[in-house]
């Protein structure tokens, strides 16, 4: 999918960056101008129409999960260790009380065409970065609005918004206090990444209508002053997945959701993560006949960067296939293999023997994988789209 933005690192002089999408570059801010205090327009440019609910009624509830939870693995802190500390993190992505509460679950009433007026806070979101963590983890959003984006950490936070498996934006923040905004012009679920530290991740549900809630630490929600009528409401989890039932709202009465999310527990499964050996060549990292496993994992330790292909550089012949594997960890970044002029930067160039035989992987989650079969001999150098800046690039050299 063309035109994604993408930032262009300096080396050592990261912290010079400010922004490196294709056109203006992204300005630093100081300060946040304070929100307006305007009343909402009598119609939205999503079709709502605001008006007085005299009527309304409400749907509460419960989202758990029951029976045994296996609790996800902690995410290894790997990096800038003066601000964000070196002790493991407990996993967000599954946060399950003793009851089988389930966190963070957004439940959201669809097609909901008249109403309240949208929340503030809706209207006005934002992601605050503290000590190489997002907060909140889990917001939402009202569409056609903006999301202020604001870095507290003295060190380079790279933050990039996902919309499915393509890119949205990618925004560089080398400034302690420098805040950006991004407009969000489309209803749906974003996932939030930062490109620097792969263990800070957050997620943005966008509403068109303001029947929304996000469960609380004991799974419960409640959404008010819903006009008379039966809805397709769906409950979205970052984790677990998504979960849609209908429900009939009378006037000013209550109604009753509770949902159980354990058959979609049942039916993850971690993904296999196996570590490379440090000494790793194209022969042992073989697979089928005429493949070779490149790994996309996580190096800790390593100042200019914490994730590289393994092995790095690999020589095959004419008519092999190379398979990425994303083994950075249950809670690692998604990756790209890419080998394209249109996505490259100034610090991770795309070399190619000749311009058709270019390529690129979608963004692969933890456990995913793809190929890309070979066929023109030359010389190949490809990249992460997220991290290549940072060290991720990896050579390849096709014989006849």
């Amino acid at each position: 999918m063309k035109g994604s933005p993408r930032v262009y690192g300096a080396g050592i002089m990261l912290a010079m960056i400010v922004s490196c999408s294709r056109g203006a570059p992204d300005q630093p801010a100081n300060e946040l101008p304070p929100a307006p205090a305007a009343a909402p327009a009598a119609t939205t440019s999503g079709g709502y129409d605001v008006s007085a609910v005299t009527d309304g009624g409400s749907i509460a509830g419960t989202i758990m999960v029951s029976g045994p939870i296996q609790k996800l693995p902690a995410r290894k802190i790997a990096k800038d260790p003066q601000v964000c500390g070196t002790a493991p993190r407990e996993s967000q992505k599954l946060i399950v009380n003793k009851a089988g509460g389930l966190k963070n679950a957004v439940v959201i009433v669809e097609s909901v065409k008249r109403g309240k007026a949208m929340p503030a806070e809706a209207q006005n979101a934002a992601i605050d970065q503290s000590k190489c963590e997002y907060s909140p983890h889990v917001q939402v959003m009202a569409v056609n609005s903006e999301i202020a984006l604001r870095n507290n950490d003295p060190i380079l936070h790279n933050v990039q918004f996902f919309e499915g498996d393509n890119s949205l934006f990618n925004i560089a923040q080398p400034v302690q206090g420098q805040v950006n905004k991004r407009k969000i012009e489309k209803a749906g679920t974003l996932y939030v990444e930062c490109a620097v530290h792969g263990w800070m991740q957050a997620n943005v549900v966008v509403v068109d209508n303001p029947y929304y809630a996000v469960t609380d630490e004991n799974g419960k929600f409640s959404i008010a002053d819903l006009p008379p009528g039966t809805y397709h409401v769906k409950v979205f989890h970052e984790y677990l997945g998504e979960m849609t039932t209908d429900v009939t709202v009378a006037s000013k009465a209550a109604a009753t959701l509770d949902m159980d999310f354990k058959d979609l527990l049942a039916k993850k499964a971690a993904p296999a993560i196996t570590s490379a050996p440090a000494a790793a060549t194209a022969d042992s990292q073989r697979g089928a006949a005429n493949e070779v496993v490149v790994q996309m994992r996580e190096i800790e330790g390593v100042a200019a960067g914490t994730f590289r292909f393994e092995p790095a550089n690999i020589t095959i012949k004419a008519g092999s296939t190379v398979k990425w594997v994303n083994n950075s960890g249950e809670d690692g970044p998604r990756h790209t293999s890419t080998d394209d002029p249109e996505w490259d930067t100034p610090q991770s160039p795309a070399v190619l023997p000749t311009a058709d035989a270019k390529w690129r992987t979608p963004f692969l989650r933890p456990g995913e994988t793809a190929t890309h079969k070979f066929t023109v001999p030359g010389k190949y150098q490809y990249f992460c789209e997220t991290h290549g800046q940072y060290g991720m690039i990896g050579t390849i050299t096709v014989v006849p």
